[in-house]
């Protein structure tokens, strides 16, 4: 799978350090993300960041739109909901589109 545009899923905390027994628990929608993108043949997981009061989920691939909308299902299952959402046409720019909750 090739492509050089960006999804990326933030979990922000509060004002406390973010919890690494939630990047725990994000595990399994990771994988389970990263397979729906495959089976889609979208893109694939490029990796993750904890950060003192975050988390991020970065995806690349071939459509970043499309990428979404197979990845939000995903999500809406996740145990902890995601807090923004990122999309990128190159990882050098700003993103394009930016979704809060």
């Amino acid at each position: 799978i090739t492509g050089d545009q960006w999804v990326v899923v933030s979990f922000d905390g509060s004002e406390e350090q973010f919890p690494l027994a939630t990047m725990d628990a994000l595990l399994a929608t990771e994988l389970a993300a990263d397979e729906a993108l495959a089976l889609a043949g979208l893109g694939t997981i490029d990796g993750n960041e904890i950060g003192d009061h975050g988390y991020q989920l970065f995806f690349v691939g071939s459509d970043r739109n499309r990428m979404w909308e197979v990845l939000e299902p995903v999500f809406a299952e996740a145990p902890l909901p995601w807090t923004r959402v990122e999309l990128f046409t190159s990882p050098d720019g700003d993103p394009d589109v930016v979704l809060t909750r």
